[in-house]
């Protein structure tokens, strides 16, 4: 038995004729239909050539989502009072920007790791992710409930809880829209005021003139959606029988056109091409297993910094040690191969090598004595060097520097 769509009724429809006053155009909805679709298969290459998977998924999803809302307007030009293609168009025109934007959340901690591990916000980036995750899911519940009880509700009462569920949605989308680009614009803040070094390892990348493009199509994809999200909040504010919501011209510029532009930004600078190499490494998944390249240890709680102390030896030996005789080396046989330099642990575990000390410093000094007066180096210390050579220990007498019998010779 075929099952007949049901029809809203003068009752429960917003206008006596149906959900709208005014019939679809198929030339507009099917432009936009095509046009999400062709974007498609170009995000699918750019997904697999660049191994952006996540990422790509959201988009495609969001974009099949786009096709399937105007593929139940369309429908709606023949039987405009239908629920099921009224709910169809609305889910699929909900979902679809909320999904795209989830894809654009997923570059932000990318973003915060690439320019070095001290600048990031978070101790670890994939608390962004899951912060914005939360809003993506809410947003989805109440979107879809919302819809739901907007388009298939049995009286005027139900039908109006479904559009402040729907308007719930919304607004938490342009909330996590809103923070994304605080958090971003902030960090960005952070960077023109940096008081550390950009780590070298990804500087290839962030200092390429097309990461800085994409940097720019990202914040316009979001104003974009965000321009969107605000029309329909606007527009359903009063319910679908406002002249807004009820506007073919506002529906086909202000609410479809933004996120096709938004779409083809996205697919237009991938970011894959963008962070090349970098994107699987800023990865949040694989931050605990990735170490910090610059080499310096993180700052770190203090019973860990206070069971690693830091060692500094001293490169040249201390002044009372200088006259001290040198210290005999160890005892090596010949062919054996040469020592290894000690081993310091650093406060992050990572081994140190340190080099030994000098045994006589370049710039000691030296005292002058006559090769047949010179006493071994064992008998001197540092208050007997500052005596004068007939006041030393071991020296000979006064009487023996002169011998008369040597000037009247």
């Amino acid at each position: 038995m075929q099952t007949v769509p049901r029809d809203c009724n003068s009752d429960t429809c917003p206008v006596p004729d149906g959900f709208f006053s005014y019939r679809a155009d198929p030339a507009g909805n099917g432009f936009m239909l095509a046009a999400f679709a062709v974007l498609i298969p170009v995000n699918l290459y750019t997904g697999i050539r660049y191994k952006t998977t996540l990422y790509v998924s959201l988009i495609i999803l969001g974009l099949i989502a786009e096709i399937v809302g105007h593929a139940g307007k369309i429908l709606m030009r023949d039987d405009a009072a239908s629920e099921v293609y009224f709910t169809i168009y609305m889910m699929g025109t909900m979902w679809g920007p909320t999904l795209i934007s989830a894809a654009i959340y997923l570059v932000l901690p990318h973003v915060m790791v690439i320019y070095g591990q001290q600048f990031s916000l978070m101790s670890r980036p994939i608390y962004c992710n899951v912060f914005f995750l939360i809003f993506v899911i809410f947003t989805l519940a109440f979107q879809s409930v919302g819809v739901g009880f907007a388009g298939n509700g049995e009286g005027v009462a139900e039908r109006s809880q479904g559009m402040s569920l729907l308007l719930t949605g919304l607004a938490l989308q342009a909330g996590s829209l809103a923070s994304f680009l605080a958090i971003y614009w902030y960090f960005r803040t952070r960077l023109s005021h940096r008081r550390y070094v950009f780590d070298t390892k990804y500087q290839i990348v962030f200092l390429s003139s097309r990461f800085n493009v994409f940097l720019l199509s990202m914040q316009l994809a979001a104003l974009l959606l965000v321009l969107r999200v605000v029309v329909r909040i606007a527009a359903f504010s009063y319910g679908l029988a406002t002249v807004l919501a009820q506007s073919q011209i506002v529906s086909f510029l202000l609410d479809d056109t933004p996120v096709l532009l938004a779409s083809i930004i996205l697919t237009a600078l991938p970011a894959g091409r963008a962070f090349d190499f970098a994107w699987a490494e800023t990865s949040p998944f694989s931050w605990p297993s990735r170490r910090n390249s610059t080499g310096l240890p993180l700052r770190q709680p203090r019973s860990i910094r206070e069971r690693h102390k830091r060692v500094i030896s001293q490169p040249f030996p201390s002044a009372a040690s200088a006259f001290l005789p040198p210290s005999p080396r160890p005892y090596r046989p010949a062919g054996s191969p040469p020592a290894l330099p000690s081993l310091v642990t650093s406060p992050s575990q990572a081994p140190v090598y340190q080099r030994p000390p000098y045994d006589v410093s370049p710039a000691q000094a030296v005292p002058f004595l006559a090769p047949d007066k010179t006493p071994p180096m064992s008998s001197f210390s540092p208050i007997e060097q500052r005596k004068k050579p007939w006041q030393q220990i071991g020296s000979p007498d006064a009487s023996e520097l002169v011998k008369p019998d040597t000037i009247w010779s």
